[in-house]
């Protein structure tokens, strides 16, 4: 709980650090498969054949 706190405290300092960037972009990557892969399912199941 305590790392949350300072990730938070750390994103909101207006000095980014290299581990506040990265943990950015992991977490949108991540939003952004999970997003793709839903799209994909949803074509591949309403798809006729």
């Amino acid at each position: 709980m305590t790392q949350l706190a300072l990730l938070l405290q750390q994103g909101s300092t207006g000095n980014p650090t290299a581990e506040g960037i990265f943990h950015f972009f992991v977490g949108f990557v991540l939003i952004l498969t999970l997003y793709c892969s839903f799209l994909g399912f949803t074509y591949w199941i309403s798809k006729d054949e």
